[in-house]
């Protein structure tokens, strides 16, 4: 994530690498943290799925083992 606005933000385009500024270097760093914020919440997600599948699990009393034999 940017540490200042003063960061200089460079992107590449084929051999040609481009200065961001302005509008472009304000949209560059509002994406690049909307897909930070969007990483996190799905990470979030998929643990909280795992946690919910072990509980499942140990409910039933069986193993991960015999409930991936079953499916």
């Amino acid at each position: 994530m940017a540490k200042t606005k003063e960061e200089q933000v460079f992107i590449q385009v084929d051999n040609e690498v481009i200065e961001l500024t302005g509008a472009d270097k304000q949209a560059f760093l509002d994406e690049r943290t909307q897909l930070q914020t969007d990483l996190i919440a799905v990470n979030a997600e998929i643990t909280a799925r795992k946690q919910a599948r072990l509980s499942a699990l140990q409910k039933l009393g069986l193993t991960e083992d015999e409930i991936n034999a079953i499916l």
